[in-house]
């Protein structure tokens, strides 16, 4: 698979809110599962507040055991009005399940909802989602801790900024070695791999602190 836009080398017109989104994405895809899209928009009566609506859905359909893990975005249309643009992966919804909920919860009944098409590839359905993810519209993107693991970003911070520690000491690891590694650590079950694997490479506290502040300044 290639990554695409998740390189940090890519050309100075992809911004960095946008690399940051897409690696959050894809991330969570590369975990696998069945993915689903949903829309949930607002109407003229709704709640100004729509990241309560949706926590109130999401604990209505993770009760019934139908999401697992989800990563979302608000977006502001035309007319001002907020609405959702998520990826979950669980379980069939039915719509007019969905659309009832929606209304009961949130006073608006348009929604869609759809299965992320395989034909495409992760690299084009997380380049979807960080596109409304780093519009000018949208608002704070949030994920729950099922779309990966809990401190995910991070421990793909970590990795990057430790094994370019030993790249200084004559390390060889390219950046696509490195992204073959997290999506390695992606496909296992939880978070224990990664974290010992970090723990191994860390360079010690004092050797870290010299690192940083010949890198940085502090």
């Amino acid at each position: 698979m290639a990554y695409g836009e998740f390189r940090e080398s890519d050309d100075a017109n992809t911004s960095k809110k946008k690399r940051r989104c897409f690696q959050r994405v894809i991330s969570g895809i590369e975990r696998g599962g069945v993915l689903r899209f949903i829309t949930l928009t607002s109407g003229p009566d709704s709640p100004e507040d729509i990241q309560r609506s949706w926590r109130t859905l999401y604990m209505r359909l993770y009760r019934r055991g139908l999401i697992s893990g989800y990563i979302k975005v608000p977006e502001y249309t035309k007319k001002g009005r907020k609405h959702l643009h998520v990826i979950y992966r669980g379980k069939y919804i039915d719509y007019f399940l969905i659309k009832q909920f929606w209304q009961e919860i949130h006073s608006a009944s348009i929604v869609d909802i759809r299965q992320v098409k395989r034909l495409h590839s992760n690299q084009q359905i997380a380049n979807e989602m960080a596109k409304y993810m780093a519009k000018d519209t949208a608002g704070r993107y949030g994920w729950s801790w099922g779309w990966v693991w809990r401190g995910f970003c991070n421990d793909w911070k970590h990795l990057k900024s430790y094994i370019s520690y030993h790249q200084s000491l004559g390390d060889t690891t390219t950046f696509t070695q490195i992204l073959q590694l997290w999506r390695w650590f992606l496909h296992q079950k939880d978070e224990v791999p990664i974290r010992a694997f970090l723990a191994e490479i860390y360079p010690g506290k004092d050797e870290w602190t010299k690192y940083v502040r010949a890198q940085w300044g502090f």
